[in-house]
């Protein structure tokens, strides 16, 4: 009976089981019927998008593509089977967006160097760790050998809730101390603890000394902890070029050079040697420049610059002065017979200066630096000064020196005062040396009129501009140089004849001059085309294109001696007939010659001011001639 009983519900579990299976291949088929039908209608019913990707556009779900979501879906959705409505085809649709994750979590492996006493989780060995899902198991595939000193590979299992795998393999190096420990050459010792991996208790070390730290290359350090010996190796490494700092070598003809000579100062922690790039010239006995390469133990490099003078005079030193230099300073005071300087040098202004001399036949160079060391001669008194009128510290005293000077006062002067006052001077050179002195200053009232100079009877062609102010000034004691004004209201310049005019100046204190003159217009008897139509063929005789000013100033001068014979007599008022005639005559006085040497100057560049004198009985006349 149990038998039976037995046999009849394992039938009944069959046909269950059957019934099932026949009922779910029947909505498989159903759906898949169903599905085939709606996609030969144009529309994707069920889309498998992965996980963390941004949900599909709408027009998945259609052949067409034409297609929009009735409402907007979040940008990425969860894992499992979502329900969207499309509107596409000119109606609303139902849809499902299947979310799954069939991709195995991401990471890299790392290489990490741990002590004895750490041990790392599976996570700590890893970067870079990346999977749409958050939930992601990270273990050990098999745990590792960590506590023992050795180098192994770990591999580690990555895990998501979805089922995906995924490994990575991390190279773990377990030690007690580095295998390796770099310095940089000349640096200080470094404590047993940069070598050791974790808090451990050295009992005996190699012992690591300042040689060691400056020689460059691999040095073993042997350690005994907790009993056991360890080896680690100390890198002494020179990444830095040697600081050189040169000087210039002055060394006499056919000597011996080394390149060492040039290097001043050497700053390097490691050995370093040097060597000339390229042999200098020793035959030279112009300035040449050296370039010389030094190289320290680790191997780095740096060329730099010296100068090389082959001479017999050495450098020298000497105070500022006026008197010239001589040979036997420069060679300093060695006796070479027919030693000479090339040029004459003066060492009155500060600086180093190449000086040229002859040496037993051959030219040579010294190097002389002129300093200064003596402060300027300073001298102040008693000096007078007008109110209101303040001075310029040198007005207030004198001083000499070598070099160029600049005076200041060191106390406030105060212009409106009449009392006199001790104003404090300084004067600092371009050495900087200092000299001080005191001032007596006494100011007075400026109660004298200005002087006036140049006042005299000029004469004028009626066709001409007048300049009625040409070599006029008025020179005040207080004021200086004031504007001078000339009165021409009775002057009529289009009609010959003798006029009076007025000139007239005041200084800033109200005190007034002024002094009359005449001012005598004539009719030209040489016009200046006419006079100009002799002066160009004089000039095209006596001068060239090529000729500098001062060249054509003195053919001017040379023609002007050479063809005009002295007689006392000439028209004062009337200098282009004067000049015609010393040209047409080659005779005639002082103003003759100078109204020629003023034609021709005419046509050149050149600045030229008339002269006369004031003082004498007689009359004279020159020509000032700026000719650079």
């Amino acid at each position: 009976m149990e038998n039976t009983r037995g046999t009849r519900q394992s039938n009944e579990w069959i046909k269950r089981v059957a019934g099932g299976a026949i009922l779910l291949f029947a909505t498989v088929l159903f759906f898949g019927m169903l599905y085939g039908v709606v996609r030969y209608w144009g529309m994707r019913p069920l889309y498998a998008s992965e996980l963390g990707r941004p949900c599909p556009e709408a027009d998945v779900f259609f052949k067409t593509g034409d297609a929009q979501y009735a409402v907007a879906p979040q940008t990425t959705l969860g894992r499992g089977l979502h329900r969207l409505v499309v509107h596409g085809g000119g109606r609303e649709r139902s849809v499902w967006l299947w979310v799954r994750d069939t991709t195995p979590p991401y990471a890299v492996g790392t290489e990490r160097t741990i002590s004895t006493l750490d041990f790392p989780t599976p996570a700590n060995l890893i970067e870079g760790l990346t999977d749409a899902d958050d939930r992601i198991k990270v273990s050990f595939f098999k745990e590792p050998p960590f506590g023992t000193v050795g180098d192994w590979d770990v591999e580690i299992l990555l895990e998501d809730s979805s089922g995906n795998r995924s490994s990575v393999v991390s190279a773990v190096s377990v030690r007690v101390v580095r295998d390796t420990v770099t310095c940089e050459a000349g640096s200080d010792v470094p404590a047993p603890e940069a070598f050791l991996l974790d808090n451990y208790r050295v009992e005996s070390m190699t012992e690591i000394d300042e040689r060691t730290m400056r020689t460059p290359g691999e040095h073993p350090i042997a350690f005994v902890i907790d009993g056991m010996r360890y080896e680690s190796v100390l890198r002494i490494v020179d990444t830095t070029a040697p600081l050189v700092t040169v000087e210039t070598v002055f060394c006499e003809p056919n000597g011996t050079l080394l390149p060492e000579a040039f290097l001043k100062e050497v700053i390097d922690e490691t050995a370093w040697t040097a060597a000339f790039v390229k042999e200098p010239d020793l035959a030279e006995r112009n300035f040449q420049t050296v370039r010389i390469c030094v190289t320290d133990a680790g191997g780095n490099a740096v060329e730099v610059e010296a100068g090389l003078l082959l001479t017999h005079a050495k450098p020298i030193l000497i105070e500022a002065r006026t008197e010239p230099l001589t040979a036997e300073e420069c060679l300093n005071g060695v006796n070479y017979e027919t030693a000479t300087l090339i040029k004459d040098f003066v060492p009155n202004t500060i600086g180093t200066f190449a000086v040229s001399l002859q040496v037993s036949g051959a030219a040579e160079i010294a190097l002389v630096e002129v300093v200064d060391t003596t402060p300027p001669v300073l001298t102040a008194g008693a000096v007078q000064g007008y109110l209101f009128h303040p001075l310029e510290a040198e007005q207030l005293c004198t001083v000499s020196d070598v070099s160029p000077v600049t005076v200041r006062c060191t106390t406030e002067v105060d212009w409106t005062k009449r009392e006199t006052q001790r104003v404090g001077l300084l004067a600092v050179d371009a050495a900087g040396n200092e000299a001080r002195a005191e001032a007596m200053l006494t100011l007075i009232e400026d109660v004298e009129p200005p002087v006036l100079y140049g006042v005299k009877t000029r004469y004028f062609y009626v066709e001409d501009a007048a300049s009625y102010l040409e070599g006029v000034a008025a020179i005040d004691a207080a004021d200086g140089e004031v504007p001078v004004r000339v009165d021409t209201s009775g002057v009529r310049p289009n009609r010959a004849g003798q006029y009076a005019v007025t000139y007239s100046a005041e200084d800033s204190a109200g005190n007034a001059v002024s002094a009359r003159a005449l001012v005598v217009f004539r009719k030209a008897k040489v016009s200046a085309q006419q006079l100009e139509k002799y002066t160009k063929r004089i000039m095209e005789r006596i001068t060239t294109e090529d000729m500098s000013l001062a060249d054509k100033v003195f053919a001017i001068y040379d023609y002007c001696y050479n063809n005009v014979r002295y007689a006392a007599r000439s028209d004062k008022g009337d200098w282009r007939s004067e000049a015609l005639r010393a040209i047409k005559k080659g005779r005639g006085d002082c103003f003759t010659s100078n109204s020629l040497a003023r034609a021709l100057l005419e046509l050149t560049d050149a600045e030229v001011v008339s002269v006369q004198r004031k003082s004498f009985n007689t009359n004279h006349y020159w020509l000032f001639v700026n000719v650079g």
